[in-house]
């Protein structure tokens, strides 16, 4: 027997995806001492989710912050990187773009600077 479980997401600010396959499970018998999945299945079933749902979250949180909150400009793209989250089923690498501060801030006497949104929230958290 082998079983297929897969994901995907819909709706919400989230872009449809393609289903991803998350896990297989295989039991080449049927015995009752394999009822079920192994604690190790579960984990690592619950790893792939949050390897799958954490950056698609985190994109749509991005897609809100890449305006300016003063003026309401888009903010310009400096680089991308990513960083690591650490959930309670493991590590995420997620994007992480860094944006230009928006002109307006030079307008009010501010040095014009780099901002990472992402970075700047979950090290608040």
């Amino acid at each position: 027997m082998r079983l297929i479980i897969e994901a995907r997401v819909e709706g919400g600010e989230a872009r449809a995806t393609d289903a991803r396959v998350v896990a297989v499970v295989e039991r080449k018998d049927r015995s009752l001492a394999d009822l079920g999945l192994t604690l190790a299945e579960g984990r690592a079933l619950l790893a792939e989710v949050q390897a799958f749902l954490v950056p698609e979250q985190t994109a749509g949180w991005m897609k809100s912050r890449m305006a300016c909150h003063r003026c309401g400009s888009m903010l310009a793209h400096k680089d991308a990187r990513s960083i690591v989250l650490r959930t309670v089923f493991g590590k995420v690498d997620v994007p992480s773009p860094r944006l230009w501060a928006c002109s307006c801030a030079a307008e009010q006497g501010q040095p014009r600077r780099s901002l990472s949104p992402l970075c700047k929230a979950v090290t608040s958290v």
